[in-house]
């Protein structure tokens, strides 16, 4: 026997062009109107009365003091702004100001919990490259060396495999891994990174053996390269490839933590990446001796 149906409400005027507001919304799921529906009966609880009969300024002081959880506030206040906007075609901006404020907190918050939590060290990041290689994960092996070695962006992993310089000026909007195979070595060519219109064209000679052999191996595997041509979605695969799925940006955080004593080091890793040592340095709060 299921849970008797709520309707509390059933009739109210409002509650029903809310209800009506919802279901004319196409995109928003079953479960998105479901949570929106009961967030509704929250608020009327709250305010003991119409929502759009109620202040923006009363409405928002009665949400903030209903609740010390600032993702509740938030979605109460999303369902005030709803029925004075989309519903009742009424002013919005003392609301829109409350909640600009908690996303403020929230992001502050988050930001806190990044500070602590808890990240691999640059050891265990070895160590997991090592294994990519010994079980011969040849794609995920190029990806994580270039991320560990060469400091890359997620755009900057965007790449295909060509054996000829021909190859690399055809198209100088891609970037490349050219094999050549009479000098034994691998040119990473960006031309498309985050900070391109900054620094131009980067080329990064790798004679690295093992990653010249995973180059030859994926070059065979015509499937290998590039990981997506969907710019959009490269981060998604790259974040999958990488340690516990940390991904490029805190496989970065582990790799400064590790060297912030050492100021040459820093130095490398702006050259190699494409961006200003100070960026790097306040980006990650690191103290430094020079």
């Amino acid at each position: 026997m299921g849970r008797p149906t709520n309707n509390d409400l059933e009739g109210d005027t409002e509650y029903t062009m809310f209800t009506d507001y919802l279901e004319e919304e196409n995109r928003l799921s079953y479960a998105t109107k479901k949570s929106y529906k009961t967030s509704y009966r929250k608020l009327r609880n709250i305010l003991g009365k119409n929502i759009a009969d109620t202040a923006q300024d009363t409405t928002a002081k009665a949400i903030m003091a209903s609740t010390d959880n600032i993702n509740s506030a938030q979605a109460l206040i999303n369902i005030a702004i709803i029925v004075r906007e989309k519903v009742k075609q009424m002013p919005i901006d003392q609301l829109v100001l409350q909640r600009n404020i908690n996303k403020e907190e929230v992001n502050e918050t988050l930001k806190q919990a990044n500070l602590f939590t808890e990240l691999p060290s640059l050891e265990e990041v070895d160590n997991f490259i090592e294994t990519l290689w010994k079980k011969g994960m040849y794609r995920d092996y190029i990806i994580n060396y270039l991320i560990r070695h060469h400091y890359v962006r997620n755009q900057d992993l965007g790449f295909d495999i060509c054996e000829t310089k021909r190859e690399t000026l055809e198209d100088t909007t891609k970037n490349y891994l050219w094999l050549d195979r009479k000098s034994q070595r691998v040119n990473y060519i960006r031309n498309t990174y985050k900070t391109a219109k900054t620094y131009g064209q980067k080329v990064t000679v790798i004679t690295n053996e093992r990653f010249l052999r995973a180059v030859k191996v994926c070059n065979r595997q015509m499937y290998a390269f590039p990981i997506t041509t969907d710019p959009e979605k490269i981060g998604y695969y790259i974040q999958k490839m990488t340690l516990n799925q940390l991904g490029e940006g805190r496989i970065l955080k582990i790799i400064i933590d590790h060297y912030k004593s050492d100021y040459s080091k820093i130095q490398e890793i702006a050259r190699s990446r494409g961006t200003a040592e100070s960026v790097i340095l306040s980006s990650y709060n690191i103290s430094y001796d020079h």
